[in-house]
C-alpha cells in the first residue's frame, strides 16, 4: 500500500521559528536606531543652519532700519551756525515732548533736555549695550536757514516761504547765539499759488494745537534775529537701544503716532557703537577723512559734549555699529564662551561680551557695518565754516 504523509508533519513545517522572529526583531531595532541617529544628526544640522540664517536675516533687517535713519543724520541741519547745541523745545497737542519728564527704558540715560545734534551715543560701559540718538530734517525748502521775525502767536514773517507746505514742521533758532530752538507747525490752511510770489507771512495755527507751543513762537524773546528751518512733514528724532533681547526704537516727536518704544527686531542681545572721527590724529584735521575710531564715551565725544554742540559734533564723519544676534533654537553643541566685537581693531576698541554657560548652545552672529555720515561732510563745507577757514585745503572742492 502506498504511504501518505503524516498530518502532524505537514502542520509543523508552516510559520517561523522563535529564532527567526528574534532575528527579525533585532534587525528592525537596529534599523530604527540607525534611522533615529540619522534624523537626530539631520535635525542638529538643520538647527545650526536655520539658527545662523535666522540670526543673519534678523540682523540684516535690524541694521537696515538703523542704517536708514543714521544715513540721514544731520540732514537739513548742516548750515545752521548756532543750531548744534541749542536746547530743543517741542510740543504736540499741548503736551510737551522735549524737554521730557523722563525717557522710557532703555533710554533713561539720555538727558531729559535734548540739545540739537545730528547723532549722539550713550555709552553703556564695558559690554553693556549702547544707545543711539539721531536727528534729521526732511524738508523740501532746502537746508539753508531763512531769516525770520515773529509777528504774533499765530504768524511769522519769513524772507521767503518757498518750499513750505501746510502741516510742515518749522524750527525757530536764534541766529546770533546758541539759545533754545523751538519747533512749530505751518497752519493747515497755508497754500501757495503756482506763478504767484510765495507769501512772506506764514500762519502757524492756533497755539497749543499740532506741534505749536501753547504760546506759539510769541513767547520767545521778540528782540532777537531768528532763522527758520523747514523740517518737512515728518522729521526724525529717534532713539535706538536694546532691552530684553529686542532692538527698540522710540519716536521722540511721535510723528508715527506711537507713544512707546516699538520693536524693530527680536533676538538682539547687544548694540555697540564706534565713532569715525576727523580730528587730525594720524591724519589731517578737517579734511573729511576718518583719522581714527573712538569709543563714544571718550572725552570730547561723550554724550554731554556732543549734546552741548562741542567740536566733536563736526568731527564725527562715520559711525560703526555692531549687533549681536542670537539664534532662536539651541544647537547640539556649545559655542564660544564670549563674543568678540570689533575684533579687527586694536584691543582697546574691542568689546568682549561673555556668554553664560546656559546660553552657549544658542548660535550667535555679529552684524557689523560702517555708515558714512555724508551730511557731516556737507556741514564742514557750509558757507560760514568756509569763511572761517575751517576745512583743510581742497576738502570742499
Amino acid at each position: 500500500m502506498p504511504s501518505r504523509p503524516c498530518p502532524a508533519f505537514r502542520s509543523a513545517s508552516r510559520g517561523l521559528s522563535i529564532v527567526e522572529l528574534m532575528l527579525g526583531m533585532t534587525i528592525g531595532l537596529l534599523a530604527s536606531v540607525v534611522i533615529a541617529q540619522v534624523f537626530i544628526q539631520s535635525d542638529a544640522h538643520r538647527r545650526v543652519a536655520s539658527g545662523a540664517a535666522d540670526a543673519h536675516q534678523g540682523g540684516t533687517i535690524a541694521s537696515w532700519r538703523m542704517m536708514r535713519d543714521l544715513r540721514m543724520a544731520g540732514a537739513g541741519l548742516q548750515h545752521g551756525p548756532t543750531l548744534w547745541g541749542c536746547g530743543l523745545e517741542a510740543w504736540r497737542d499741548g503736551t510737551q515732548l522735549v524737554p521730557a519728564a523722563a525717557w522710557p527704558a532703555p533710554f533713561e540715560a539720555f538727558p531729559v533736555a535734548l540739545p540739537l545734534a545730528p547723532v549722539v551715543v550713550i555709552n553703556g560701559g564695558g559690554a553693556a549695550p549702547d544707545a543711539i540718538l539721531v536727528m534729521a530734517a526732511r524738508g523740501g525748502a532746502g537746508p539753508a536757514p531763512t531769516p525770520a521775525s515773529i509777528v504774533d502767536d499765530t504768524r511769522i514773517d519769513l524772507a521767503t516761504s518757498v518750499g513750505l507746505n501746510a502741516g510742515d514742521l518749522l524750527l525757530m533758532a536764534d541766529m546770533a547765539a546758541v539759545a533754545p530752538c523751538r519747533i512749530g507747525q505751518v497752519a493747515a490752511g497755508f497754500a501757495t499759488v503756482p506763478g504767484v510770489l510765495a507769501p512772506r507771512v506764514v500762519p502757524t495755527g492756533a497755539p497749543g494745537t499740532g506741534y505749536n507751543a501753547p504760546g506759539g513762537f510769541a513767547t520767545l524773546a521778540l528782540d532777537r534775529d531768528y532763522a527758520v528751518l523747514g523740517l518737512g512733514g515728518a522729521p526724525s528724532i529717534s532713539m535706538y537701544g536694546v532691552a530684553d533681547g529686542t532692538l527698540l526704537q522710540y519716536d521722540v516727536l511721535r510723528t508715527s503716532g506711537l507713544t512707546v518704544p516699538t520693536v524693530q527686531a527680536e533676538n538682539v542681545e547687544n548694540l555697540q557703537v564706534l565713532f569715525g572721527v576727523d580730528d587730525g590724529t594720524g591724519g589731517v584735521a578737517n579734511d573729511n577723512v576718518v583719522d581714527r575710531w573712538v569709543v563714544p564715551g571718550t572725552a570730547g565725544f561723550d554724550a554731554a559734549s556732543m549734546l552741548a554742540g562741542g567740536a566733536g559734533v563736526l568731527q564725527v564723519k562715520a559711525i560703526r555699529i555692531a549687533l549681536v544676534m542670537r539664534a532662536a533654537e539651541p544647537a547640539m553643541t556649545e559655542g564660544a564662551a564670549e563674543v568678540v566685537i570689533f575684533g579687527d581693531l586694536p584691543t582697546a576698541l574691542q568689546v568682549r561680551v561673555p556668554v553664560p554657560s546656559t546660553e552657549r548652545r544658542f548660535a550667535r552672529q555679529v552684524v557689523d557695518l560702517v555708515i558714512p555720515l555724508r551730511n557731516q561732510w556737507i556741514a564742514l563745507c557750509a558757507e560760514e565754516r568756509r569763511a572761517a577757514g575751517l576745512p583743510a585745503p581742497g576738502s570742499c572742492g
